[in-house]
């Protein structure tokens, strides 16, 4: 479970250092900071149902990263 969260934050840090190599166009930013919320928010619904600690810490690792990616794609302090 602690496997699944470090790495999970490690994809987020390597998302943040090569940002500036992307040159994602501002269009497709706001796609990918809605896409990132959105699918945190889904994320959080399907940690409720949980009955499995496993799963539940799996769930929440995975919604936290949606929330940094859609702060990440926001390009805002």
């Amino acid at each position: 479970m602690v496997l699944a969260g470090v790495l999970l934050k490690l994809g987020g840090y390597g998302f943040f250092r090569f940002s500036s190599f992307l040159n994602i166009p501002l269009i497709k930013r706001g796609y990918l900071t809605r896409m990132g919320v959105v699918g945190g928010l889904v994320r959080c619904f399907l940690c409720m149902r949980q009955f499995d600690l496993k799963a539940f810490v799996a769930y929440s690792s995975i919604c936290h990263m949606g929330f940094g990616l859609g702060g990440l794609y926001s390009f805002s302090h």
